[in-house]
């Protein structure tokens, strides 16, 4: 009943029915309201995304993972995307690297513009949809710059004549093989590289689903994969050293020694601990911290107890008299002509850097670059060789998805390797040396059973707690069982 209402009031209102395609619904007016609202906020310069939870509660949305749909998937929010990213500055240079403030269309007319799909994605899509890092806009930009430069000095291909057509498969094929054979590129900057073009597609494709079938392409593209590698991280000499390389005997170096401690204990990166202020602290039980990490996401790291000591020695001392109201002070900060600034992320290097050149005064085997990635790491595989889940590893490292953890410290190092292959070996024990003792049968040897018992002990030793099992031996002789336990 209610389309046959909507169809006399269509009729009534002296609405044309469309010739082709699909007929207007009832249910069209839901989408029309989203699209009208996202319209609106990107107009006024909002955050979109910040502001999704709430048209998602008043659609009725049983969580907000449907509603970014209506961001990409509007055809009223893609013809205002001119208008919306007109004032943004282009980052795609023109002829000879100059910026040109308006770009010719396409020779094509049935062919989107390649130039405006590119700013959109860049200035809007990156920024402000997704909340991407300034870093990483940059590295998308550097990534499509590279292949309009390959087109242009490698295919004669002038730069206003670029279109979707020259991103085909056989294109982007040559492209890969002239960085790889050309230029010498490791497979780690092609892979990214690649990658970059699979996003580009995409979001193209999605503006434009007539070039679905490129972003398709794209995707079916295999590269080589880069050689994965065992995790760089200090060991527990170098970490120790490195804590407590700063003394306690002014208060800048008190400060300076509680920086590694924390940056240590809660595996937070340099900008998360730069970033850190007083209302971000929780000293009561349990002590925890609120860190602020990529696109503003937020996690809660709880702080061990020498942790816990350390910090409240150093708020008594650099934050004495704070109540409420300061929860905006930075937690690490200078003073200059009586202003408190928050400590730079290039200082905090440096901290970290001097801390490591003086290590090296009881420790000479400190690695030569110290950076704080490598100490987030070094906890992360602290807290995996110690039995702590991948999964509680994801959270305290801030990762969005188990396979970004999993491909860092799922290899571990070498020894916790070579453990693993010797306890899972099921080869026959070595033979014994001519000459030696007890050549013939020796009844004290240990039975296939306890062979077996032993080799599982010793799988059990190299697995983190959650993958450890239990041998059992059944009521007949020479079977063995394994029960799964929960630890």
């Amino acid at each position: 009943m209610p389309g046959v209402v909507f169809c006399r009031v269509w009729t009534q209102a002296g609405l044309a029915w469309p010739k082709a395609g699909k007929r207007p619904r009832p249910y069209d007016f839901r989408h029309r309201l989203a699209f009208a609202n996202i319209e609106r906020w990107a107009r006024d310069g909002m955050d979109v995304m910040a502001m999704l939870p709430y048209l998602a509660a008043y659609m009725g949305h049983a969580g907000i993972g449907s509603t970014p749909y209506y961001v990409h998937a509007g055809p009223d929010f893609m013809d205002g995307y001119a208008d919306i990213v007109a004032d943004a500055e282009r980052v795609v240079p023109g002829n000879g690297g100059t910026m040109n403030t308006a770009r010719p269309m396409n020779t094509r007319p049935d062919e989107p513009d390649f130039w405006r799909v590119a700013r959109g994605w860049l200035h809007h899509r990156l920024s402000r949809v997704r909340g991407n890092s300034p870093k990483t806009v940059e590295a998308c930009r550097i990534g499509l710059e590279s292949y309009i430069r390959w087109l242009e000095t490698m295919e004669g291909v002038e730069r206003d004549d670029i279109g979707f057509g020259h991103f085909d498969r056989a294109h982007l094929g040559r492209w890969v093989e002239w960085m790889r054979a050309g230029r010498g590129y490791s497979d780690r900057t092609i892979m990214l590289r690649m990658t970059t073009m699979r996003a580009f597609l995409g979001h193209a494709s999605l503006e434009h689903p007539t070039l679905t079938a490129l972003a398709n392409d794209a995707a079916g593209i295999r590269v080589r994969p880069p050689a994965r590698k065992p995790v760089d991280h200090l060991g527990e000499e170098h970490t120790k050293a490195l804590l407590t390389a700063w003394g306690t005997g002014d208060a800048k170096s008190r400060r300076n020694r509680m920086l590694p401690i924390l940056m240590y204990d809660t595996a937070a990166r340099i900008g998360e601990l730069a970033a850190l202020t007083l209302e971000d602290v929780r000293m009561d039980e349990p002590a925890r911290i609120t860190i602020t990490g990529k696109r503003g996401k937020t996690r809660i790291v709880p702080m061990g107890e020498r942790t816990r000591r350390h910090l409240t020695s150093y708020l008594d001392e650099f934050h004495p008299d704070t109540d409420g109201s300061d929860g905006a002070r930075p937690l690490f900060h200078s003073t200059r002509n009586g202003t408190i600034r928050p400590l730079s992320v290039d200082r905090i290097d440096e901290i970290l850097k001097t801390a490591a050149s003086k290590a090296r005064g009881t420790c000479p085997s400190m690695p030569g670059r110290i950076h704080c990635r490598l100490i987030r790491r070094t906890r992360a595989m602290d807290l995996y060789q110690q039995g702590v889940p991948l999964p509680t590893v994801m959270q305290l490292l801030g990762h969005e998805s188990m396979s970004t953890t999993s491909a860092f410290y799922a290899f571990a190092t070498l020894d916790m390797m070579r453990k693993a292959v010797d306890a899972a070996d099921p080869g026959p024990d070595p033979p014994r040396r001519h000459g030696s003792a007890n050549n013939g049968s020796d009844s004290s040897a240990p039975s296939n059973s306890q062979k077996t018992l032993n080799r599982e002990t010793t799988r059990n030793a190299a697995l983190p707690p959650q993958s450890r099992t239990v041998s059992r031996l059944n009521n007949k002789p020479g079977l063995i069982t394994v029960k799964p336990i929960s630890v």
